[in-house]
């Protein structure tokens, strides 16, 4: 009895290993046309000729992929590698792979980049898509231009709920002109069919589905070790359940202070303004940060303390910013020289801002010490 039961198992399991074949095949098959299809649109969306060239100055037609995108479901779990590689298209997925946003560089506006959008989401067993901007979707009786203006989004946060449901946050990025941008946390969630403002920052008892900056750019490039910074606006403590959102001055400088919320399950609550969780608490205390830079061998803050008293910082190039800070000094800045000035005993601490920022080190007048900023691209 027992052989037969082995022999209608073994049966049993050819049928259906089997049965799986022809599926995965088929999946196989669909990729690899798929895949075809990608490289005939990257093909295509270049000029074939100097007269199309000038009709399509702006950059590669993103034609194709809109039609592809509003017209074929399986785009929303295709990985559009070499589209991705090429530069052609930014794609920002939820990590439950519920909701896709792509972004790109449509070539128009000047310094004021219009970017174009898709948006694609699953609401049970259906996925929808639609050829706008997210602020389109989720405020579709809002006051809008009469043109549709993008943005950038590469990342989307997911955030499971108490009661069941989840916030999905996209990181929001668009360039009003050269050196003025605005970035925001956008949230919204899947109800009942549909991708949905999700007014879930609450502040002074008011709620709003959006929070974040608008803000001068070249400035926080070079205070912040040359791009580094740009990390730095939105960042969430998993530990404290908090959310850190980078403000700005009355010159709309970044200042490396955040607006801090809480996430109580449900919504994000402002707690207070204050010094990001990344930095050591010895060091909470300050106005604005004033620069920031690595070196080969150290890592550099100078924050402003009030209008006349500067704090100088450093690690070993191999610690952290929330490690316990090797040295603190307190001097000031010598403006019409460009430098910020240091001393401890009979050690003198030079930091001077350039191109490059510059630390040296002198011991009774004779320097020990000189090395440059050193950057990797951000």
């Amino acid at each position: 009895m027992k052989a037969y039961s082995l022999l209608y198992l073994s049966l049993f399991s050819f049928v259906t290993i089997s049965a799986c074949k022809p599926s995965r095949t088929a999946q196989t098959g669909k990729m690899k046309e798929m895949e075809k299809k990608e490289l005939k649109m990257l093909e295509d969306s270049q000029a074939k000729s100097e007269e199309e060239a000038l009709e399509i100055s702006f950059g590669p037609s993103h034609e194709g992929l809109v039609n592809w995108v509003l017209s074929d479901t399986a785009t929303f779990s295709y990985p559009f590698t070499r589209s991705i590689e090429k530069e052609y298209v930014t794609i920002a997925t939820s990590a439950d792979k519920c909701l896709r946003i792509y972004s790109w560089n449509t070539g128009e506006g000047g310094t004021m980049i219009c970017w174009g959008n898709l948006i694609q989401y699953r609401s049970g067993t259906e996925i929808k898509a639609v050829h706008q901007s997210l602020d389109m979707q989720l405020h579709p009786n809002g006051e809008h231009d009469e043109m549709d203006y993008g943005s950038y989004i590469d990342t989307i946060y997911t955030y499971p709920c108490t009661d069941g449901s989840k916030l999905y946050i996209a990181d929001d990025y668009f360039r009003i002109s050269g050196n003025y941008s605005t970035n925001s946390l956008v949230a919204m969630r899947i109800k009942d069919g549909n991708l949905v403002s999700a007014p879930c920052f609450v502040r002074h008892g008011k709620r709003t589905d959006t929070v974040g900056l608008e803000h001068t750019a070249a400035d926080w490039y070079f205070l912040a070790n040359l791009g580094e910074g740009w990390d730095w606006l939105f960042q969430f403590d998993p530990k404290a359940q908090n959310l850190y959102v980078a403000t700005t001055d009355s010159m709309s400088s970044i200042t490396d202070r955040y607006d801090i919320y809480h996430f109580n399950g449900t919504d994000f609550v402002y707690q207070k303004t204050g010094a990001p969780f990344w930095l050591h608490p010895q060091l909470h205390h300050y106005q604005r940060l004033e620069l920031f830079f690595r070196t080969k061998d150290y890592i550099i803050r100078i924050d402003k303390l009030d209008e006349e008293t500067m704090r100088y910082a450093s690690w070993k190039s191999t610690q952290q910013m929330s490690d316990t800070p090797e040295l603190v000094l307190t001097g000031s800045y010598v403006e019409k020289d460009n430098t910020f000035l240091f001393s401890k005993g009979s050690y003198r601490y030079v930091v001077t801002m350039g191109d490059k920022a510059t630390l040296k080190v002198q011991h009774n007048g004779k320097t020990i010490l000189q090395q440059t900023q050193e950057t990797k691209e951000f």
